[in-house]
């Protein structure tokens, strides 16, 4: 009897160690699914760091561009004020 029951704990301990190691292996199969899913996707739905980098510097040089057109042009209408003012206060002293 003492042999038998060994036996039993010996059979459950084995088929609870068996179902542990089928649900672990299962979930890294899944891990390796999810992974090779992952991969596919990566570059479709993200961006790598040089072309974010890339993209980056390129949006600062247009911006310095237009930084340096907007001064430009304010600098052209600022020298058209100063002439319409210096018009109009010579006008002011004629009268």
């Amino acid at each position: 009897m003492d042999q038998t029951i060994v036996n039993w704990l010996f059979a459950a301990f084995g088929a609870t160690v068996g179902w542990v190691l089928k649900v672990v292996w299962d979930a890294i199969k899944e891990l390796k699914a999810d992974m090779k899913q992952i991969e596919r996707d990566l570059p479709e739905v993200y961006v790598r760091k040089d072309d974010f980098k890339d993209a980056v510097s390129d949006i600062k040089g247009d911006m310095r561009e237009l930084r340096q057109d907007m001064k430009d042009g304010f600098i052209k209408i600022d020298a058209t004020l100063n002439l319409l003012f210096k018009k109009l206060e010579r006008k002011e002293d004629k009268e």
